[in-house]
């Protein structure tokens, strides 16, 4: 049975950038089982632009609770065996899916991350290293070491085995930290050299502030995986 793909698009104060989003994957060559997006208590107009593109999408809407909550809606939401997430500012190139389900027919992944290409404020494409195990993750000199995109293909089942996204991981690295509870637990990942989406760089981002709350992060990391990082 081929796999299914729902896309997960959160969305929260992008109103300006989520239309590119939603086309970028309602355009695909090889379309997704779903796309769902969650309005995660947005004060802007993305409700209101989300809902044009109903019934070809679905919407929830909820009060804000962050990113990893908004993402774990989804994932509560969906009827695929692969969760997809795509943020709001970020876009798909046409034939993303199409490579990531072939990938996951010929190898039985569970997790697809395929590489991709900055633009806005940087513009660069970014190789992803061949399939990295769980040691290539590890912080080294407590700089983190996320060998992977955000935008990585999940199966559903395994997502739900832990709990789907932490939701304590406030201010960021909510991907990171789902790694380690994924590959720990023997998920298997499978990196595409091909550039398959499109990531926006901003003057003022989630990132930024990420970057502010380093060290917090790290120590929460640290916390929440100790079996990983027992010496």
């Amino acid at each position: 049975m081929n796999p299914k793909i729902s896309c997960i698009i959160p969305c929260y104060n992008q109103a300006e950038y989520l239309p590119h989003a939603i086309e970028s994957v309602l355009s695909q060559t090889v379309k997704p089982h779903e796309i769902i997006v969650v309005i995660d208590g947005s004060p802007d107009d993305s409700l209101q632009i989300a809902k044009l593109y109903e019934p070809r999408i679905k919407v929830v809407n909820q009060v804000n609770k962050g990113l990893a909550s908004a993402r774990n809606t989804g994932l509560m939401n969906m009827t695929g065996d692969f969760f997809f997430p795509l943020d709001a500012d970020d876009m798909m190139l046409e034939n993303c899916i199409e490579r990531v389900l072939q990938v996951i027919e010929e190898t039985d992944a569970d997790i697809v991350a395929p590489s991709f290409k900055t633009f806005g404020k940087h513009n660069m494409p970014v190789v992803l290293m061949p399939n990295p195990t769980l040691e290539d993750f590890k912080p080294i000199d407590w700089q983190p070491m996320n060998r992977i995109g955000y935008f990585s293909a999940i199966r559903r089942n395994k997502l739900l085995e832990v709990g789907g996204y932490n939701p304590k991981m406030t201010f960021g690295w909510e991907d990171y930290d789902i790694w380690f509870d994924l590959l720990k637990r023997g998920a298997k990942l499978v990196t595409i050299p091909e550039t398959l989406i499109l990531y926006r760089t901003k003057e003022h981002s989630m990132i930024n502030e990420a970057n502010e709350h380093a060290s917090e992060l790290m120590a929460r990391i640290y916390k929440n995986h100790p079996e990983v990082f027992k010496q």
